[in-house]
């Protein structure tokens, strides 16, 4: 895999763990999308990338991705990291919003990043949501 692939990739979540948004931002095309598996949301272009950053942002603002691992090839990197956080504020949900629970939490992550051109096309995020939910103390 290109070396710069991983760059692209590992300048995203550097710029989240910064709270760089315009970092964050531009590592997408133009036309990039964003799917959250676990909750259908799909997110596109500038906007979109914006909207997805501060969804996570906005309730953990002391969040951040540690402990990433990278791996790929042919335009696809593949990104896993736990995501560290305190719920202080309201977070957006399919159903409505959560409440803040003042709870941490520590869930692993697993993005599927298409890389054109050097910068990100499409992500794909899977996580258990089960144990946000279980972590937040909502089930």
């Amino acid at each position: 895999m290109p070396h710069s692939d991983i760059d692209t990739v590992n300048a995203l979540y550097d710029a989240w763990n910064r709270r760089d948004i315009c970092g964050w931002v531009e590592s997408f095309t133009p036309d990039a999308t964003w799917t959250n598996l676990p909750t259908g949301e799909i997110h596109v272009g500038p906007q979109g990338m914006a909207e997805n950053y501060r969804h996570w942002d906005g309730p953990f603002p002391d969040g951040r991705c540690e402990k990433l691992a990278f791996g790929g090839g042919n335009g696809l990197v593949v990104a896993e990291f736990i995501a560290v956080g305190t719920h202080t504020r309201p977070m957006p949900a399919p159903d409505g919003t959560i409440d803040p629970t003042s709870r941490t939490l520590s869930v692993p992550f697993c993005d599927l990043h298409r890389i054109e051109a050097g910068r990100i096309a499409t992500t794909r995020r899977y996580w258990d949501n089960l144990t946000v939910l279980t972590q937040l103390g909502l089930l």
